[in-house]
């Protein structure tokens, strides 16, 4: 990189870092306006994902595997010229616009992070989290109605994304019982409860009269979840399959046991079947086969590369946005899985030696 390059990235992080501060005290605001009960439970989410820890730049929505979420819609309205705060307003010279909408996405994704841990994992009573999740999505709505006021394009835009996003998670939730093709095209059915993550970002076009890029931020947002959610889902997959989750990535390690190893069910069937298993020597056989898969056998070189091709698909449409922020993070992203994948394997060989080895660092 050189210093041009640099001296640009720098800058940049230094207003991501001052948006994610304001984001939180945003959401800190929010947490006093819950009432005892529903704020005990806001208190409960930031708990468990340690939402307010750390400085800013490296938080929760700063974390090395995570998405963009408050950055995307900072780097949009940057981009079309979002006006300038006013002489008198805080956030350090960041575009009010950009610091609504990053306030959207952030309650928007939190939202779906309390669905997520109640329906992939039964986390939280029922009853609280459906609520709590419901006033999360009220005030995402109604901080992007401020911000898109009367833009009816957007509105219907809105009601599709979510309308698809429950119908995603209830195939994802089918899936993970075994039921139904966990192929490429499922795959990318299911990416639809990560759509989402182009609302703010689509609202700061709407808002600066640039909808003729819609496309290609739906393009770039698509291509930056499955990325994601191939590593995420890699990182993962041991967790997964004691859970009884059947993911595209463990379906994918199913399919290169049965290429590699035709007609020996003892090889894919482990990585194949899907519920909790009760089974000790059971779990401990589905254990070594997935580990061969992931280890003796390629399978986790190939989702690292598979990853890799959608973060290039993520970058040729920032291309076409004019978004270098962009470029930069999948940059970021490419350097950071090959970080995790050099120290998982030093770990496995380290055992495999005899020797201790540092943890490899999965995200939380």
């Amino acid at each position: 990189m050189n210093d041009d390059g640099r001296a640009q990235g720098e800058i940049a992080g230094a207003a991501e870092a001052s948006l994610e501060a304001e984001v939180l005290r945003r959401l800190g605001s929010l947490r006093g306006r819950l009432g005892s009960e529903l704020g005990a439970q806001f208190d409960a989410l930031a708990a468990r994902l340690r939402l307010f820890e750390g400085e800013p730049g490296e938080g929760y929505f700063s974390h090395p595997m995570a998405l963009p979420v408050l950055q995307l819609p900072l780097w949009v309205a940057t981009r079309f010229a979002a006006p300038p705060p006013a002489p008198d307003v805080g956030s350090r010279g960041l575009p009010p616009l950009a610091v609504d909408l990053a306030e959207a996405a952030a309650v928007g994704y939190l939202h779906v992070r309390v669905e997520d841990d109640l329906v992939d994992e039964g986390i939280g009573e029922p009853g609280a989290a459906v609520l709590l999740s419901g006033a999360l999505f009220a005030r995402h709505q109604a901080v992007l109605a401020r911000s898109v006021a009367g833009a009816g394009a957007f509105w219907a835009l809105f009601e599709e994304v979510w309308l698809g996003y429950g119908e995603a998670m209830l195939l994802e939730r089918r899936l993970h019982r075994g039921e139904g093709p966990g192929d490429a095209g499922a795959f990318r059915r299911v990416l639809a409860r990560s759509r989402p993550l182009v609302l703010p970002a689509a609202a700061a076009l709407f808002a600066l009269s640039q909808t003729e890029h819609l496309a290609a931020l739906e393009e770039l947002v698509s291509s930056l979840s499955a990325a994601h959610q191939l590593f995420a889902d890699l990182l993962h997959a041991e967790k997964d399959r004691a859970l009884g989750n059947t993911t595209y990535v463990l379906r994918r390690l199913g399919t290169r046991a049965e290429a590699r190893d035709e007609g020996q069910a003892e090889a894919s069937g482990p990585l194949r079947s899907a519920g909790p298993r009760r089974d000790p020597e059971e779990g401990r056989a589905a254990a070594s086969a997935l580990r061969a898969q992931l280890f003796a056998r390629g399978g986790f070189d190939a989702i690292v590369e598979e990853a890799r091709c959608e973060l290039a698909r993520a970058e040729a449409a920032a291309g076409a946005l004019g978004l270098p922020e962009v470029a930069r993070f999948c940059k970021r992203r490419e350097r950071y899985m090959a970080e995790i994948q050099r120290r998982v394997f030093l770990a496995l060989f380290s055992a495999l030696a005899g020797k201790p080895a540092a943890s490899a660092g999965a995200p939380r």
